[in-house]
């Protein structure tokens, strides 16, 4: 599939507040020894409007462009480090690197067995998946890991984005993360991912096909000198592997998942199927909590009855 070079307009997607500091920082060394974006662009192997994105915090950097920002500043990996900082400051140790080698993929196959790939998760079902593993945590702290996890869909905003193949187990669509409000939100979003993304290709792996399906989620990450890793989660967290053996047996299971799901175009209409079911449902909550909200209004007090009066001066007034 060729390849364009004009962007995609999903500034909506990122929905998130970005953090600036590490990009102010990177204005103020560039404009402190005179040069211009074009020029730290051009020295550090990107474009003038991918630094100008980094210094506005539009985007957050990849390491790559910290590591040369470092070396034309001579500033001994201090905004590596600062990096460093904000990826593990929203994210595990563990997955940090994941993340990284995320952003560097020009290939992502993925199956998803309960949650949805946090790359096409909407900030509502992201939040509530976070706070169901973390429950109790600081808001503080959800929002950055919330902001964290929009970041991540920078990398559909590129002039070449890369190709993302996605294989959802039916239990991601029914699942009820957060309310059905928000799986309907999450749904419908997912729809609009496969319709304005022109390298994103989505699958359902029915319910009916379970002989097929795998209990363990993994991502398959392929990048431009050939090499690929495969990243298996598990309950406590997930590690990256790149031998041989690991991968082509991960190739091999994704391949016959894909094989089992509906087509591209089954799979859009089964997920508008289970969306209206998730607005049924979230239609007849609001029913129930507008019920019970109107049965609580008409109680004057605990145990109290309304007298009702029959006549006389007033009466009916």
């Amino acid at each position: 599939m060729s390849r364009s070079k004009k962007s995609q307009p999903w500034n909506p997607w990122l929905n998130h507040e970005p953090s600036g500091a590490l990009g102010e920082d990177v204005q103020r060394f560039r404009e402190a020894r005179g040069m211009s974006q074009e020029a730290l662009g051009h020295a550090t192997g990107y474009s003038k409007s991918y630094v100008s994105k980094v210094e506005s915090g539009a985007v957050i950097p990849s390491q790559r462009f910290a590591e040369g920002c470092d070396k034309v500043f001579s500033t001994g990996g201090l905004f590596a480090r600062q990096l460093r900082r904000i990826i593990e400051g929203e994210n595990p140790s563990w997955f940090a690197p994941f993340i990284e080698a995320e952003r560097e993929a020009e290939v992502i196959e993925d199956y998803s067995t309960l949650f949805v790939y946090g790359l096409l998760q909407t900030p509502e079902y992201a939040r509530a998946a976070l706070d169901a593993v973390a429950s109790g945590a600081d808001p503080r702290d959800l929002d950055a890991k919330v902001a964290g996890r929009m970041r991540r869909r920078e990398i559909m905003l590129r002039g070449e984005p890369p190709q993302i193949w996605v294989v959802l187990h039916e239990a991601c669509l029914r699942a009820n993360v957060g309310t059905p409000e928000v799986m309907a939100t999450q749904l419908r979003f997912l729809r609009d991912a496969v319709t304005q993304c022109r390298t994103l290709a989505l699958q359902v792996l029915p319910l009916s096909a379970s002989a097929a399906a795998r209990a363990t989620p993994f991502t398959l990450l392929g990048f431009e000198d050939g090499q690929f890793s495969v990243h298996v989660e598990g309950p406590q967290g997930g590690r990256p592997y790149d031998d041989k053996a690991a991968l082509k047996n991960s190739r091999r299971i994704f391949d016959h998942l894909r094989a089992c799901a509906l087509s591209p175009h089954a799979s859009l209409d089964f997920i508008d199927t289970v969306r209206e079911a998730h607005e049924r449902q979230a239609r007849m909550d609001q029913v129930q909590l507008q019920r019970r909200r109107g049965r609580q209004l008409r109680r004057v007090g605990p145990g109290a009855r309304v007298r009702r009066q029959r006549g006389g001066p007033g009466a009916g007034q």
